[in-house]
């Protein structure tokens, strides 16, 4: 679909997740922090060197993240494990898994390899973080869901990365919308379970 399509399906399931948090579990909805500015999004487009995705700049302008902290600990809201990242937060992530990605690869070989793996398809794995990804959620253990903005047909999928695997070959969603709708429809069919602190699990 067009971007303009998928930033309305995306627009669609946050009215739903949002109903649905306000009604179930005001507590992990008060966890996540207010919408994101136009100086945030550009900045997140200016070190990413391309236009953010219509989705996801939809999901980022709902809300930029969630607060962090047992304090404020909302639970996980998006299946099966992962807390939606800030934009200042998801570029810091970026910017570490890219450290240490250059602290792995041979150094006399990191332009090329980078430049290789960055040119395959989107939805590709690889075992190294690269500059085209960009993390949208963390598990808090090493964990992250990120955007794959490599070009071809699968560009902008979600996928997953570990730090002892890297991306996964299985794609949880074809792109943050699809994500959306997905943890959506899961809500309303209540998959998810919320504690007696207010807090969202996935059994």
């Amino acid at each position: 679909m067009a971007g303009t399509d998928r930033a309305a399906v995306a627009a669609a399931a946050i009215g739903r997740i949002d109903t649905w948090l306000q009604q179930h579990a005001p507590r992990a909805r008060a966890t996540l922090r207010p919408p994101a500015s136009e100086a945030d999004l550009s900045a997140a487009q200016e070190e990413i060197g391309q236009p953010l995705p219509p989705d996801l700049r939809a999901w980022w302008s709902y809300a930029d993240g969630s607060h962090s902290g047992l304090e404020v600990d909302g639970g996980w809201l998006i299946p099966p494990g992962f807390v939606p990242y800030p934009i200042a937060e998801a570029l810091q992530s970026r910017r570490l898994w890219m450290e240490v990605a250059r602290k792995v690869a041979p150094l006399d070989k990191w332009d090329d390899f980078v430049n290789l793996e960055n040119n395959r398809p989107a939805g590709t794995v690889c075992e190294t973080w690269l500059p085209a990804w960009l993390p949208v959620a963390t598990n808090h253990g090493g964990g992250n869901l990120f955007v794959d903005l490599r070009g071809g047909p699968q560009k902008g999928c979600v996928m997953e990365f570990y730090r002892d695997t890297g991306a996964l070959a299985q794609l949880p969603w074809a792109d943050v919308a699809d994500m959306l709708d997905d943890i959506a429809d899961r809500l309303e069919d209540d998959e998810a379970e919320v504690d007696d602190l207010g807090r969202i699990d996935w059994p």
